[in-house]
């Protein structure tokens, strides 16, 4: 059988692949756990794999790593010379406080110097089972599969971003993976190993990996298939409260057809507005409520492109152009699109991108050259609008008969809508008698009817149970989602067009200055709100939600004896100090960063020692289960072959197995030596005649061709003889 095992440039390949993939597991440790120093982590291995390669004896290739080792710790953390007095104390001082401590199970008590060794540890046992895998198994797969999740999952619970690592992984991994069956088919059809055929496969190979990546890489690719998987296993964490209901985490996000649950929060910074007043920051908006939530009517309304500088056209018209300002926004996560305050004019930013106005939603995406384009830094121009209160209480309740048809998608309900709702719609507004009034009730009802803003113990509303009918007469206790989409059903219950608003609140004023104020807003700011239609005036901005002050303008010029804003004694916020009352609030049940890394953190910080020991254990119970596994492998491998089928390729597997048993043994087969007379002296050694048998047949099998003579079922009895007698 040809052995291009013995090939040095193939093998060469091989362990340069094999490097680039164990660089991609050491990466994401080093940056998770802000571990310095990774190039002399990688020297570490390479040189591992070197003296793999090379068949460097393990009483040369040892000590060599144990120096290394010695001398890493030294360098780092002294910074002194490796062979010195003061570099030998300090190893054995720190040497004899791990040992006592070790010893007196005062696990706390062990150095950052130990937890090194122990890593270093980790990776000298990696490199050896890579290079048992790759020189004598000829096969990754294992290792590939561990990479691909191992990679994945942190790229999904951790803050790790995985997105070129997969696809470097995925590289490596194909010409790994057709290196080692090229191999392993060489050998089994006894091809010759020269550089001129094996170059001939691996060129081929090489250009379709490199062409399919290329592919991949510049094709259009989908969306996601499955939601997010993160809220689900965050819901058994425990702290949603009593009642049944869900737990997330704090943010803007996608989905809102199922709102309700309990939130945790997020400072994690969204963005930060250079404005001279605080504003609310449009993204969406969402028009079709489904009982448990909201999604957006499709196939609807016009799209429109604007490019830096044009005159956007939205739903609010634009207030006193005398009042023009400017905000500045600079984003610290990425969004497809941009977040703009009422009265928007134009936007402007270092691209050229398309600002795609959709009127469905009231979204600005943003599209670069026909891609997505994800914005950093961008100035808005706008004019807070104003509106009259003179013309908002002229406001008829019969003009919302005379609405044409492109209004029908913002009075819309569901039928299941339990009626107490909207008997409860027209008691609130019994003794208004304009648009304007009747929707200033119903935005003050929450205020004045010991509703509650709490973002603990929230509910999920049952199968068959209607979202706002359980915060209105149920539980009364919510956050901002629980406010807005209440305030829209009832307003919708009145026949008064209203949607349901996405996007941020003020933030918080971070510096003030005679110029603009810079405010930062975070996940905690993520926020949803009304916009009701008033006729003859237009759409307005109301806000419900218990503790938050954002109104539209409104310019009282009409003497009226009614109490104005100002004079209207607001609810204080809810007390930040207060953990069942958080002046934040949350705008839906999606996450916007990586879920539970808060808890990854803090149970790592709990369970150091614990976590510590477990891969010290498992580590040091992997090492001897398979230092001896000559012992138990006769164990698997004997139930293994029984049930296979009786056919002449399982007895040339289990032949091949029975030599690989006998090596580990001890018996092993010299160089050049043939089969039967290794065959001989196995008989020999165990005083049977089992081995020849086998080795006949096997010869008879792959060497004369004959594989239908045999007989499996009579040879399985001397194969199992000669396994059990490898156990002992």
């Amino acid at each position: 059988m040809i052995n291009i095992r013995k090939n040095k440039v193939f093998m060469a390949v091989l362990y340069v692949l094999v490097f680039l993939l164990l660089a991609e597991w050491l990466t994401p440790v080093m940056s998770l756990t802000d571990t310095a120093h990774k190039s002399l982590f990688l020297i570490f291995i390479g040189l591992g794999l070197v003296m793999a390669l090379a068949k460097v004896p393990w009483w040369i290739s040892g000590p060599v790593k144990v120096l290394y080792v010695l001398w890493f710790i030294v360098y780092v953390y002294t910074g002194q010379a490796f062979f010195s007095n003061s570099s030998i104390v300090f190893l054995w001082s720190d040497f004899t406080a791990n040992f006592i401590a070790l010893t007196s199970q005062n696990w706390a008590e062990t150095t950052d110097v130990f937890r090194t060794v122990l890593f270093f540890a980790l990776l000298w046992m990696a490199v050896y089972l890579i290079h048992y895998w790759v020189s004598f198994r000829l096969s990754i797969f294992l290792f590939y599969l561990l990479t691909v999740v191992f990679i994945a999952v942190l790229d999904t619970f951790s803050p790790y971003t995985g997105d070129t690592a997969i696809i470097r992984i995925m590289v490596i991994g194909l010409m790994l993976a057709g290196l080692l069956h090229l191999a392993r088919w060489i050998e089994t059809h006894r091809i010759p190993a020269k550089i001129d055929k094996i170059a001939a496969y691996v060129i081929p190979l090489f250009l379709m990996v490199a062409a399919s990546t290329a592919i991949a890489l510049y094709l259009p690719k989908s969306g996601p298939i499955w939601p997010d998987p993160v809220p689900y296993i965050t819901s058994f964490s425990g702290e949603a409260g009593s009642g049944p209901g869900t737990i997330g985490r704090i943010g803007y996000g996608v989905d809102d057809s199922q709102l309700g649950g309990s939130f945790i929060g997020d400072d994690t910074p969204v963005f930060r507005a250079e404005v001279e007043d605080g504003q609310y920051w449009k993204v969406e908006s969402k028009d079709f409520y489904t009982t448990k939530g909201w999604r957006v009517t499709r196939n609807v309304g016009d799209k429109f492109v604007y490019n830096n500088e044009e005159q956007v056209d939205t739903d609010f018209t634009p207030g006193d152009p005398e009042q023009e300002a400017t905000a500045l926004l600079s984003m610290e996560q990425d969004f497809p699109f941009v977040l703009y305050p009422y009265g928007t004019k134009s936007f402007l930013m270092h691209e050229t991108p398309d600002y795609e106005y959709d009127t469905a939603d009231q979204r600005f995406d943003t599209f670069f050259e026909g891609d997505v384009f994800e914005p950093e830094l961008y100035e808005v121009k706008f004019s807070e609008p104003s509106f009259s209160l003179t013309a908002l209480r002229e406001t008829s309740v019969e003009d919302l008969e005379e609405l044409p048809s492109e209004f029908d998608r913002f009075v819309q309900l569901p039928e299941e809508l339990p009626q107490r709702v909207r008997d409860l719609a027209v008691e609130i507004t019994e003794g208004s008698d304009n648009v304007y009034d009747k929707t200033r009730a119903i935005e003050r009802y929450f205020s004045n009817n010991n509703f509650e803003y709490s973002q603990q113990d929230i509910p999920v509303p049952e199968e068959g149970q209607d979202y706002v009918d359980q915060f209105l007469f149920e539980t009364k206790r919510g956050y901002c989602d629980n406010f807005s989409t209440s305030m829209v059903v009832l307003l919708r219950s009145l026949d008064i067009p209203a949607r349901w608003v996405k996007g941020f609140n003020e933030g918080e004023l971070i510096r003030a200055s005679d110029g603009p104020d810079i405010y930062e807003i975070t996940n905690n700011n993520a926020h949803s709100w009304v916009e009701a239609y008033m006729p003859g005036v237009g759409w307005m901005l109301f806000e419900p939600t218990i503790g938050f002050t954002g109104a539209a303008d409104v310019n009282f010029d009409l003497e009226t004896g009614e109490t104005t804003p100002e004079d209207v004694e607001m609810p204080d916020r809810p007390d930040p100090l207060q953990p069942e009352e958080p002046e934040v609030d949350a705008a839906a049940a999606e996450i916007a960063g990586p879920t539970i890394r808060a808890r990854l953190n803090q149970f790592f910080t709990e369970n150091k020692a614990k976590i510590v020991w477990t891969i010290i254990g498992s580590a040091l119970l992997g090492a001897l289960l398979y230092k001896m596994r000559s012992k138990w492998m006769p164990k698997v491998l004997i139930p293994y072959y029984r049930s296979r089928n009786g056919s002449a390729q399982t007895f040339e597997k289990a032949y091949l197995r029975l030599l690989k048993q006998l090596d580990l043994y001890g018996i092993k087969r010299r160089d050049g030596q043939t089969l039967r007379s290794y065959a001989a002296y196995i008989d020999s050694f165990f005083g049977t005649h089992e081995m020849s048998r086998l080795t006949s047949a096997y010869e008879q099998s792959v060497y004369g061709g004959n594989s239908n003579s045999v007989e499996w079922h009579e040879l399985k009895e001397s194969w199992e003889n000669l396994i059990n007698r490898t156990s002992g």
